[in-house]
């Protein structure tokens, strides 16, 4: 839960480090005033408080291991023997349906080799309940970083406990199943699930002649409660705050305003955001372009992934002309599905807004240290965060003074017909059918 006191205290740290000139400035504060307007815009979310969490075996020995809640985990106690479903490829949850009733679930963070998509974990714990699971734990695949966390459902409040155990924690329970046939175990938690509220804040670089259009650039500020969030997303704040800082001095060359979005309880699924278009339509209406630059000090090469339409060519010509290497290309993630388990784009997209992710597109792998205490200042590479800020301000720079903007939103007809797709895949499916369970449970 984020409080009070600890908004304003970011908010103004934020428009004092937007305000502040450089003493090599040869413009006083007066006259770049009118340049940056900060706000705040608060939004109700459902949110969850971190209890203390037990993983005790029982059979063949007694012993606690080390484990945390996953985030919007429920409160409970549960008893039964740990079936070890390796990846949690769909074929394993099917075959070994009846061994999960009653039961607690072991699946690794892995994508299974077989899939031919991306089986995010909110799916492997939703395909659990299904089964009948009472409990699921939550395996690492990274030695030495510890148990790596993630959001159990999106903005909804799980329905069975889950929990995050190491890699080192989790090959333990499997060699003692291996060896023993099998193993029983508890699993209490104590967390606690509540209404609360966080904030967007937004920064307007205000053009003199803003001729009613702008370009948004944004970022999440938040992380998750066990994490430093150095890298994700720290790095990408910095990153935006450089770009905004630059771009307020010159704001009297820009023909369009350009908008900058710090956004709030991104990991709990991308809530902000959501919360962002949903409440400024006529905003998305003259929003040219979105730019995210979620962990923007990734050590990784700097490229843009364009989301619908597609918009390659556009970058891809402005990369020539530019004389930079850009690597782009169009959502090159198709097997991630639902795609709102991605990033503060994707609500903009379904909304018909060109989007670009301010990453390497063809990177798919993340480091051992995501989603745990690890990520810390010292995994940022500052030329990273300096990468990323310069060639996002340049992008944006040129989209903002486009006289002539190719890149319209979709249709209607479009529109509805982009996120109808989204409706058919399996993951979707999934989700529904715990959403009716979800009634069903609240009825009984």
């Amino acid at each position: 839960a984020y409080e009070d006191s600890y908004r304003n205290n970011l908010l103004s740290k934020i428009a004092a480090n937007l305000g502040a000139v450089p003493e090599t400035s040869e413009r006083p504060l007066a006259q770049v005033a009118f340049c940056i307007d900060v706000r705040s815009e608060p939004f109700q979310y459902n949110g969850w408080t971190r209890g203390r969490a037990r993983l005790s075996v029982t059979v063949p020995w007694k012993r606690e291991l080390s484990c945390l809640s996953m985030p919007m985990s429920p409160k409970g106690c549960s008893r039964g023997k740990i079936v070890d479903l390796g990846t949690g490829s769909v074929e394993s949850f099917e075959s070994r349906k009846s061994e999960l009733e009653g039961n607690i679930a072991l699946v690794s963070i892995s994508n299974p080799p077989s899939a031919n998509r991306w089986i995010h974990r909110t799916e492997k714990y939703n395909r659990s309940i299904l089964a009948g699971a009472e409990a699921f734990i939550f395996m690492s695949d990274q030695a030495g970083y510890g148990p790596i966390t993630g959001a159990l459902g999106f903005n909804r409040w799980g329905l069975i406990p889950g929990i995050m155990v190491s890699k080192e924690t989790g090959s333990q329970l499997q060699r003692l199943i291996k060896r023993n046939g099998f193993v029983e175990a508890e699993i209490e938690t104590t967390d606690t699930q509540s209404e609360s509220t966080s904030w967007n804040i937004i920064g307007d670089v205000k053009s003199e002649s803003s001729r009613g259009e702008m370009v948004v650039l944004g970022a999440h500020y938040d992380c998750h409660d066990v994490s430093p969030g150095a890298e994700d997303s720290a790095s990408g704040v910095l990153a935006v705050l450089a770009i905004a800082r630059a771009m307020q001095h010159h704001a009297e060359f820009l023909n369009r305003n350009v908008r900058v979005i710090l956004f709030g309880v991104e990991e709990l699924g991308l809530i902000g955001s959501q919360a962002y278009v949903d409440s400024f339509p006529e905003d998305l209406q003259k929003t040219r372009f979105m730019f995210n630059l979620d962990s923007a000090g990734r050590r990784m090469r700097k490229g843009l992934t364009v989301y619908a339409p597609d918009s390659r060519e556009y970058f891809r010509t402005m990369s020539q002309q530019m004389d930079e290497e850009i690597v782009v290309d169009q959502n090159v993630f198709p097997f991630r599905e639902p795609e709102h388990l991605s990033d503060d784009h994707f609500p903009f997209s379904t909304k018909g807004i060109p989007c670009g992710f301010v990453s390497d597109p063809h990177a798919r792998d993340t480091e051992g240290f995501y989603h745990t205490a690890h990520d810390t200042v010292e995994k940022v590479s500052l030329l990273m965060v300096k990468q990323s800020a310069f060639l996002c301000a340049r992008m944006a720079w040129r989209v903002a003074n486009e006289d002539q903007w190719c890149l319209g939103g979709m249709s209607k007809d479009e529109l509805a017909i982009h996120n109808a797709s989204f409706e058919r895949c399996e993951a979707r499916e999934i989700e529904e059918a715990i959403e009716v369970l979800r009634r069903r449970r609240e009825m009984a």
